[in-house]
């Protein structure tokens, strides 16, 4: 069978866009690289982003498909006397690496710059390779290769990493829908085609609604108790929009950088943490951007995706392959979370209640939910007599990058290098011994292995807001490679790191909060699990590991963040040079423990509504009011708020665009992993290189090429203890 479906419309859209920059006098030399080494999956070291443009993209896809029609043709046409396992499933997992790096581009750019154009060919494209893939599960003859193969002698004889990818490659045909008749292929890619257009709905109504909102104060007094920093950088935003001046000065509160939600926990003025927390719910609610009918289809096009791959419900089908292996396993591990944290939640609650009645002179029964922060910041303040925002001065960005690389250096013997980077307007030459960024802002580095000198991969460092970046923080793996037999690296990693932490105020260095440098250490636990594999096939590599173990590398390192032996080697005062007080170290780690049972319960929350939709929707949720149903089935795991808060599920990318449906459950298992694997660094000691040595080897190394749950054990000697994070935390 063949794919070809780009050539014949691609022309119409093509025509939308204005001639390559070629045309406009670029010199040969560039226009020979644009027109022939396809930027969007040329195998260079380092990509030519500002060659990435709408039109090449589509070039590039319509190219990277044609690749893909080879390698499947030839594919098809083996014969069971000729099969290997080379050349049918690795060359199966390599049959489309041009058309998904071409994708991983496309859909890093769209995150990290505000171009529509690009946005336009990304769901014209939607289409077109919604229906490849599903003609390619449709393809009756591949099937029957992988099927075939899979059962040859042969198949025996491999090694347990090789018949991993044989017994991965089977199960991926299955639920794609390999095995199903014609009609029933049919409907799957309906199916797929709806739900990937209404995801694309879905994460834009959330994107323009966190753009739209903002909140103009015009008098500081409005402000009263938010930090310098933070007031600087909401002048800043205003006058970046020609909202300030220096004779009238204004203050601009956006859902960028967290800036919200600091206001929410800083500011006197309950007015003003009013307004900021509707702000904070407005995405996905509301007439313009409402995601609740976007929601309900999704679901029930879930929900019959799952049973017609001959699943229960959705949740059930995603677990297949992770180490929950089913829903109702994932659910009873959060209610049976849910259930030992009740009683130290509700005591957090009352706590929270007679301090606040203490404050008001009355008695007080129910939480204003923007007042929730703040209290609890007062509460911590006075108990620990320490203000979180007193930190901040000595976590300026560099020192604490320096000091990151410092601590994963000695733990995981890696050493890392800034490389000169420039950004480039399309047509523009690249400067010898420069690699390209997508924005001035932008950093790359490289990791070698300190002992060996090789280089394992790149990265990208995106750290602040700006206008047409999508908000939160995230680790992308942009291409990532292979190794040989022996575990050599035979190809770099490339991987970037995003987020959009507050930016510098005028005159002065960026300066995280606490938060905010949790949120970098998780990031780059991800970034050095991608950047470390050495795994032999892609489809092992880190990224592709199960995915409730995919946040415990991250989890983990966020342990450092709160250790004052781990802060003190890079915390010092960007002024005046003076380490962080021993006292301010000691108040950071104990407040770690203030209100813990409430931490754990937010995600829960999330847990809970996302299986409980992904197992039970038709029965509790069709055509009732999401907001109501979340907000009654959610009550045993929420605090005695004063208003109800629009449900979660309106905005949360994780679970719609993200990967993380029937799957939030996982931070809360990945975080017991990684607490249960920290108290081996705690015993050890926090530096130990041999620790650090065994870790790498045993989970960072082996990415996706064994079963989670054997790479753990390697490590640890033993299976999970899954009370270690609430022991950990004197909650059980």
């Amino acid at each position: 069978m063949r794919y070809r479906f780009l050539s014949a419309v691609s022309v119409s859209i093509l025509a939308l866009f204005a001639p390559v920059t070629a045309q406009q006098g670029a010199s040969p030399a560039v226009v020979q690289s644009a027109a022939v080494e396809h930027p969007l999956f040329r195998t260079q070291l380092y990509p030519a982003w500002s060659a990435m443009t709408p039109k090449q993209a589509i070039l590039d896809t319509e190219a990277a498909v044609q690749l893909a029609e080879q390698h499947i043709h030839a594919l098809c046409k083996l014969e069971p006397q000729h099969m290997t396992f080379e050349n049918t499933f690795v060359a199966y997992a390599e049959a489309v690496a041009e058309l998904e790096q071409t994708q991983q581009y496309l859909h890093h750019l769209i995150a990290v710059k505000d171009d529509r154009t690009l946005q336009q060919v990304q769901a014209y494209l939607m289409g077109a390779l919604t229906q490849f893939d599903a003609q390619l599960m449709q393809n009756d003859q591949l099937w029957q290769v992988i099927k075939t193969a899979s059962e040859q002698p042969w198949v025996q004889q491999l090694s347990p990493e090789q018949k991993r990818l044989v017994d991965q490659t089977v199960l991926h045909f299955i639920h794609s829908g390999a095995a199903l008749n014609a009609a029933q292929k049919k409907r799957k890619a309906e199916l797929n085609l709806q739900l990937g257009q209404l995801a694309m709905r879905y994460g834009r109504n959330v994107q323009e609604a966190t753009a739209a909102w903002s909140l103009l104060i015009t008098d500081p007094a409005e402000l009263r108790g938010v930090s310098p920093a933070r007031m600087a950088a909401a002048e800043a935003e205003a006058r970046a929009r020609g909202l300030s001046t220096p004779e009238q000065p204004a203050w601009l509160i956006t859902l960028n950088a967290g800036l919200a939600m600091d206001v929410m926990a800083t500011c006197n003025v309950a007015e003003t943490r009013r307004k900021c927390w509707e702000g904070t719910k407005s995405p996905g609610a509301g007439s313009k951007y409402d995601n609740a009918p976007i929601i309900a289809a999704m679901m029930q096009l879930r929900h019959e995706y799952a049973q017609l791959i001959g699943y229960k419900n959705y949740a059930d089908m995603k677990a297949a392959t992770r180490m929950m292996k089913n829903g109702q396993a994932a659910l009873d591990f959060v209610d049976t979370m849910m259930r030992e944290l009740k009683p130290a939640f509700d005591k957090e609650n009352a706590r929270l209640l007679e301090y606040m009645s203490q404050l008001k002179n009355e008695k007080v029964t129910q939480i204003d939910p923007w007042d929730e922060r703040k209290y609890a910041s007062m509460m911590a303040g006075e108990r620990y007599a320490f203000n979180t925002a007193s930190v901040r001065p000595y976590f300026e960005k560099q020192q604490v990058i320096d000091g990151l690389f410092s601590l994963c250096s000695k733990l995981f013997g890696v050493t890392y290098r800034e490389l000169p980077s420039v950004y480039l307007e399309p047509g523009q030459t690249l400067p010898q011994g420069y690699a390209e960024v997508w924005h001035p802002a932008v950093k790359l580095y490289a990791v070698f292995d300190t002992q060996s000198g090789q280089h394992l991969g790149s990265f990208y460092l995106d750290l602040h807001p700006r206008k047409g970046k999508r908000p939160g923080a995230w680790c992308m793996p942009l291409r990532m490679g292979q190794s040989t037999p022996d575990a050599a690296v035979a190809e770099p990693h490339l991987a970037a790191l995003v987020a959009n932490f507050c930016s510098a105020a005028p005159g002065q260095p960026a300066l995280f909060s606490h938060p905010e440098l949790q949120i970098f250490f998780h990031e780059f636990g991800h970034m050095m699990h991608y950047m470390l594999g050495r795994t032999r096939y892609l489809r092992h590599c880190s990224p592709a590991v199960e995915w409730d173990f995919a946040e415990m590398p991250s989890q983990l390192l966020e342990n450092w963040a709160w250790e004052p032996e781990a802060l003190a080697t890079f915390a010092f005062h960007y002024q005046t040079g003076e380490p962080i007080p021993q006292e301010y170290l000691q108040k950071l780690a104990a407040s770690r423990s203030f209100m813990p049972a409430t931490n754990h319960m937010r995600s829960l929350c999330i847990a809970k509504l996302d299986l409980e939709m992904h197992m039970n929707y038709a029965d509790k949720f069709a055509g009732k009011d999401p907001d109501a149903v979340a907000a009654e089935m959610l009550a045993p795991y929420t605090a005695p708020f004063s208003v109800q808060a629009p449900c979660i599920m309106r905005n949360l990318l994780h679970c719609f665009q993200g990967g993380y449906a029937a799957g939030y459950y996982t931070y809360k298992w990945s975080e017991t992993l990684s607490t249960d694997a920290f108290l081996r660094f705690k015993k050890d000691g926090i530096f130990n290189e041999q620790t650090g040595a065994a870790y790498r080897k045993a989970i960072l190394e082996k990415g996706a090429s064994e079963p989670a749950r054997d790479i753990y054990r390697d490590f640890m000697g033993r299976d999970v203890d899954p009370d270690a994070l609430l022991k950990y935390q004197g909650l059980k």
